[in-house]
């Protein structure tokens, strides 16, 4: 136990010792007034400033959006597409990649599910803020397995329906295509009145499934002989040739996936609508720009540009903060009356001029 002498001289030696440290923080502030001062202004800058300034860069950081397509570059349907988004991303400031999945000429499901991991990995190593997801195998092989999760997805140029896919979900909206049927058959009629029986056919793939079962649900002035899906070029020709016989006209709807019998590649297009062309002998409708610039007589197209667009603008809203739930999922609208002149003078077929005043021409 102290005594009472130990605790006094204790206390009077604490007491010398606060004394001194006082007048030595006085002597301090006298000298170094300015720089105390300016470095406490320091740690309320960067503790209170700071934070703000980082934050606010951080919001300029450019937004990173990944364009999936389910084809390849060269594709007209995909062209138009690209050029829609860059379109609609022009003065936004994001970054945009492109992944392309090229299931329309490598057409073996090993392949699908190839380039669908293929682009996951792209997915999970960019991390990117939206994906726009084109056509309907990236929703097959890549959309779906995000339903409910990051990121946000935006499809367009989809066929199929949606909920066939698990789709929308808390983390995905975009855009339907649907093939202007009934307007490119009532477009036909009015160029060619007497047209009463049509047939359709297009090559097997996925996109192809989902518009002829549209198609086959539309009410149509005409009689619909049957409609085809097929896979190898010989039942193409096969049909093709039948129907130059039993219809008044015949509806194309794809062309991309025809095979020749035993390959798993995919014929050139072109080589199947040169074939088509030379023929078959009534007219054809198509439903893209680019059937129509290959050899299709006439049709209501679609427009990739809306697609790409619309998509795009959807996925800004989303990157701006804007509710998915205020994004519906809709259908894109936009169609243009289109004929091939071309094919029109090698069928003999003489279009009224009011009528080809207000078509886009080939």
């Amino acid at each position: 136990m102290k005594t009472l002498i130990d605790m006094f001289v204790q206390k009077n030696f604490l007491l010398s010792a606060v004394l001194k440290y006082k007048r030595a923080i006085k002597s301090f502030l006298r000298v170094n007034r300015a720089g105390f001062l300016l470095g406490v202004a320091s740690y309320v800058f960067v503790f209170m400033i700071c934070p703000q300034v980082i934050a606010d860069a951080s919001s300029q950081q450019p937004k990173k959006v990944l364009l999936l397509h389910s084809y390849h570059a060269e594709y007209p349907w995909v062209a138009s597409i690209t050029k829609g988004v860059r379109d609609a991303l022009e003065g936004e400031n994001v970054v945009l990649q492109i992944f392309y999945m090229d299931t329309k000429r490598k057409t073996s499901q090993d392949w699908k599910v190839q380039s669908g991991k293929l682009a996951k990995d792209m997915i999970e190593k960019w991390k990117p803020d939206v994906v726009i997801a084109a056509d309907d195998n990236a929703q097959i092989f890549v959309t779906q397995k995000y339903a409910g999760n990051k990121p946000y997805f935006v499809f367009c140029g989809v066929n199929g329906e949606p909920s066939d896919y698990g789709l929308p979900a808390s983390n995905v909206t975009g855009v339907i295509e649907r093939p202007h049927f009934k307007e490119s058959v009532e477009y036909l009629q009015k160029i060619i009145p007497n047209i009463r029986k049509i047939a359709v056919i297009s090559d097997d793939g996925p996109t192809s499934i989902g518009a002829l079962e549209f198609m086959n649900n539309q009410n149509l002035a005409v009689k619909i002989l049957d409609y085809h899906l097929i896979g190898d070029f010989n039942t193409w020709q096969k049909r093709v040739t039948e129907y130059n016989i039993d219809a008044d006209a015949l509806c194309i709807y794809m062309y991309h996936t025809v095979r020749e019998k035993g390959n798993t590649l995919s014929m050139s297009p072109k080589e199947v609508m040169n074939w088509t062309q030379a023929n078959c002998t009534i007219p054809t409708i198509g439903f893209f720009d680019f059937s129509i610039e290959d050899g299709m007589f006439c049709g209501v197209v679609e427009s990739g540009e809306e697609h790409g667009y619309e998509a795009a603008k959807m996925a800004v809203s989303l990157l701006k903060g804007v509710s998915i739930e205020s994004l519906p999922v809709k259908t894109a609208e936009q169609g243009i009356p289109m004929v091939n002149l071309d094919i029109a003078k090698g069928l003999n077929i003489i279009i009224p001029k009011d009528i080809l005043d207000a078509t886009k021409k080939r």
